[in-house]
């Protein structure tokens, strides 16, 4: 009888572990899973993936935007009809403002220029006029038209509004200030006053690195436009994206359990604040499904242990009752079977898939320093990690989603190989698509 009540004690135990969400009541959501809910009772390292999903509105319902269209006008832009794919896209883009929007346009050689002060939306056919007059000369003070778009949209930012800055550049920022840390550290401030920040790289000639920093320190998005054409289709991307944000400065906060060590949160940015791990996570947009993989040590013990709180914070209009929040907890065991047994094979999956992502930024790192070969190394080392992955099993959940990450490593290796011509294309596109994976934006 005792044999039989352990049995039951430890199978109910197993069944109310592996997954846990909450919901806050304007429908934003976190879910918590472990790759190994179960684990040896000499403890060990797991892996934790969150999914944040914010709920689907109608388009139609928007909150209206506080935007600031920051544009690069330096000399290179006249390269490619970059400066008139632009002003097409800026036009499209204004045809989709309203009355209550409030629109601000800055423009920035070495001198930079409010073209259109931060107000209410008036005669369209005014701001598209200013548009055309646009034409490219002079320098790239990136960091001073930055910085005064944050200031147009300052003037009005609130939570009644989606505030944010889109910053358009081609070049490399030589005039102002250059020192990507301090760049990083005002996106940083200004993502305080819920300000988000997109950052949009055109060409082969800009600083990719420094324009991934500043959107992930703005709490926007990035994106590599290799051909001009195609700016207006990312215009509309981010426009619709913006249109519907349900919730501004997202972050998550992380309190692990006693003798728990948080070890990394991969492909994000994260600080420790006394005893929790803050991620800052940007803006939530309607329908936004979002994972992050946090790396943990669990120690040794018995019975259970709460291996993380995990609570989402963020800024929204009309927030009440709370943020949602889920602590995950680890059963230990002395079976290997019973480890095993309850071992998730889709969060490993995404676990390993997320490991995997480490090799590829050491593989731009190797190319920043013009070591293709060590670049090409941790490309492989990514693709057999993955090769190899135990959540391979044909059967498996996560058997899919590994498919896929493989077929990508196999794609940047073919990238790379035939970057003799032009590495500076290599990069950026295997660096983006690295991005846009992390960020679920595939």
């Amino acid at each position: 009888m005792k044999t039989m009540f352990v049995f039951l004690l430890a199978a109910f135990a197993a069944a109310t572990i592996p997954t846990l969400a909450a919901e806050a009541p304007n429908g934003v959501s976190i879910e918590g899973k472990l790759n190994c809910p179960v684990i040896s009772t000499e403890g060990g390292r797991v892996y934790l993936h969150l999914v944040i999903h914010a709920p689907p509105i109608a388009t139609s319902k928007r909150r209206p935007m506080n935007l600031a269209v920051v544009l690069d006008r330096s000399g290179s832009m006249g390269d490619q009809g970059k400066m008139e794919y632009a002003r097409k896209a800026l036009t499209s883009l204004i045809d989709q403002l309203r009355e209550g929007d409030i629109f601000s346009l800055v423009i920035y050689d070495d001198v930079v220029e409010v073209l259109h002060r931060a107000q209410r939306v008036g005669s369209t056919e005014r701001l598209k006029g200013l548009v055309e007059r646009v034409s490219p000369r002079g320098s790239t003070n990136l960091g001073g038209g930055m910085v005064e778009g944050f200031r147009q949209v300052e003037r009005h930012a609130g939570k009644e509004f989606a505030n944010r800055v889109i910053l358009l550049s081609d070049g490399l920022a030589n005039q102002g200030v250059t020192d990507p840390h301090e760049l990083n550290r005002i996106a940083r401030r200004y993502r305080g006053k819920s300000i988000s920040l997109t950052t949009i790289g055109m060409g082969l000639d800009y600083n990719e690195n420094l324009m991934v920093g500043l959107s992930e320190s703005g709490g926007g998005s990035y994106y590599f436009i290799e051909n001009p054409r195609t700016l207006a289709s990312i215009m509309r991307e981010e426009f619709n994206q913006l249109s519907t944000v349900v919730a501004q400065n997202a972050t998550i906060e992380l309190l692990p359990g006693r003798g728990v060590r948080l070890i990394d949160v991969i492909g994000y940015e994260h600080k420790a604040e006394g005893d929790r791990l803050v991620i800052p996570i940007g803006d939530l947009a309607s329908g936004d499904r979002q994972g992050v993989t946090v790396e943990i040590d669990i120690p040794g013990g018995t019975g259970n242990i709460t291996a993380v709180q995990t609570t989402l914070r963020y800024e929204g209009k009309g927030l009440f009752g709370g943020f949602p929040s889920v602590a995950t907890t680890v059963r230990y065991s002395e079976n290997r079977a019973d480890i095993e047994k309850n071992r998730d094979s889709e969060v490993q999956a995404k676990a390993d898939i997320a490991r995997s992502t480490r090799n590829v930024e050491q593989a731009m790192h190797a190319m920043d320093r013009g070591d293709m070969d060590e670049a090409a190394g941790e490309l492989k080392a990514a693709e057999t990690m993955i090769a190899t992955s135990i959540a391979n099993a044909p059967s498996g959940a996560g058997a899919g989603f590994l498919l896929q990450q493989r077929s990508r490593l196999e794609q940047y290796q073919h990238i790379l190989k035939d970057s003799v011509n032009d590495a500076r294309r290599a990069k950026k596109a295997i660096q983006y698509e690295n991005y846009r994976m992390l960020r679920n934006k595939q």
